[in-house]
């Protein structure tokens, strides 16, 4: 039996192997492609079950990333997205502060395991979304990856361990899997394109129904949100939320102060960790102090990538609430001040925001109105709000380069742009003749987005 199906298999592969040789190349790009997408889709799903499946999935994406690329470039979204040159000066810039830095060493190992696990992922995303299919299934991977990880997190606040990696409760706030509470912000990011399904519900109900029948089915993801008290997480999918409220319903301008004056009551009278109280006795205030000091000193170039601890031990300061060994001010624009000077700091926001607001302009254009038939444009406004997110958790949290908080947002920015340009594509190919405008290449309305 052992001897059977090497006989069997190979005869297969080697059929196989003729046969893909044989192939066009467009037909060559197309399986890469579906690799591609599905190598993304788990890859969504997995990557809160530890640090290997991180380091896999980006790698394999790559791989073939680089193949569809080979066989297919002309038919890709990165040929057709209009504002690629932006990639290449905002990692140019980062190239550059790497290699002129306080400590160019130190700056490239800080760089370098985010050139495959965060740069590239936004050319992967873009590839993955060409259509409502491809939109759907990614909505429902981000949908099972919160439920998957919420589930965990509910078992950690009961037992106190989590399942996966038996990673006890801290300071009493969640970890997940995750083993910090940060997993806070990493849900805010995943629940905001989860919150998806409610565009993907039969539209028999009323909007507020589906919006219930979504609540519930994410309430394990919202659970492990609420409880791992990450402050950047509530007020990014606060932001998220109040985008697409508004790109949904068109309120009157009036109903726009709603959302600012519930949030200024919660800062007033809300829980003890998100009163202003609180905030104003957080250790970051501290940190940004340093950190206005370190940017004083090198207000043009700045430091180098990373090199915010390295400064300001430079310049003899002393943190005396943080640790001295903290490497970044918790706060990713203030980081750029920092690490890049005023210089990279307007290159950076040029192209963070520049993004938003491409996306935005369009979304906001093409968004179906109350009552119309939803469509691609309703499920790219959702990673949209998913890029939001993470600018406004960048405001209080993290590291720029935190390998894992960069690889989901740029994953959310490349999704948006894909389905933001063939969006735009598919709507241009249906308004024309088959001849006039053949399946794979720009449209004219594509053509004139930039």
């Amino acid at each position: 039996m052992f001897n059977i199906c090497p006989r069997i298999t190979v005869p297969r592969v080697a059929a196989a192997l003729r046969v893909f040789r044989a192939a066009p190349d467009p037909q060559k790009a197309e399986w890469a492609r579906t690799v591609l997408f599905w190598l993304f889709w788990l890859s969504a799903i997995t990557f809160s079950m530890g640090q290997a499946f991180r380091e896999a999935g980006p790698i394999l994406c790559l791989a073939a990333l680089f193949a569809y690329h080979y066989w297919g470039y002309r038919q890709s979204t990165l040929r057709r997205f209009p504002l690629k040159w932006l990639f290449v000066v905002f990692y140019g810039l980062i190239c550059v502060k790497t290699a002129l830095s306080l400590d160019p060493r130190q700056s490239l190992v800080y760089v370098l395991p985010n050139v495959w696990k965060g740069f590239a992922l936004p050319f992967v995303a873009m590839e993955c979304a060409r259509d409502m299919r491809d939109m759907r299934r990614l909505v429902c991977a981000f949908a099972l990856a919160a439920i998957f990880q919420g589930l965990d997190g509910v078992y950690q606040h009961i037992t106190g361990h989590d399942l996966i990696k038996g990673t006890a409760i801290m300071y009493g706030r969640l970890t997940g899997s995750m083993s910090t509470y940060r997993v806070g912000d990493y849900m805010a990011l995943i629940l905001v394109p989860a919150f998806g399904l409610w565009a993907m519900l039969p539209r028999t109900r009323s909007a507020w129904c589906r919006a219930a029948a979504v609540v519930l089915l994410l309430s394990p993801g919202i659970y492990l949100w609420i409880f791992a008290q990450a402050r950047s997480g509530y007020l990014g999918v606060a932001a998220a939320l109040f985008l697409l409220w508004y790109l949904f319903t068109r309120p009157k301008p009036v109903y726009l102060l709603v959302p600012v004056g519930i949030g200024i009551l919660a800062m007033l009278f809300g829980p003890k960790r998100i009163t202003l109280e609180t905030a104003m006795r957080d250790g970051r205030i501290e940190l940004w102090d340093i950190a206005w000091q370190v940017i004083q000193a090198r207000p043009l170039t700045g430091w180098g990538m990373g090199m915010f601890g390295p400064a300001f031990k430079a310049l003899g300061l002393q943190p005396v609430i943080n640790s001295s060994s903290i490497q970044h001010p918790h706060s990713v624009y203030i980081q750029f001040l920092v690490d890049t000077g005023v210089a990279g700091f307007v290159i950076a926001m040029v192209f963070l925001f520049g993004m938003l607001a491409w996306g935005l302009r369009r979304i906001h254009r093409n968004v179906p109105r109350p009552g119309a038939t939803y469509d691609m444009w309703t499920m790219a406004a959702f990673f949209l709000a998913g890029w939001l997110c993470y600018l406004v958790e960048a405001l209080f949290a993290h590291d720029f380069l935190r390998t894992w908080w960069m690889a989901v947002s740029m994953g959310h920015l490349g999704v948006m742009i894909g389905a933001v340009v063939n969006a735009a594509t598919n709507a241009g190919n249906n308004a024309a003749s088959p001849l006039a405008s053949p399946v794979g290449a720009p449209s004219r309305e594509t053509r004139n987005l930039s």
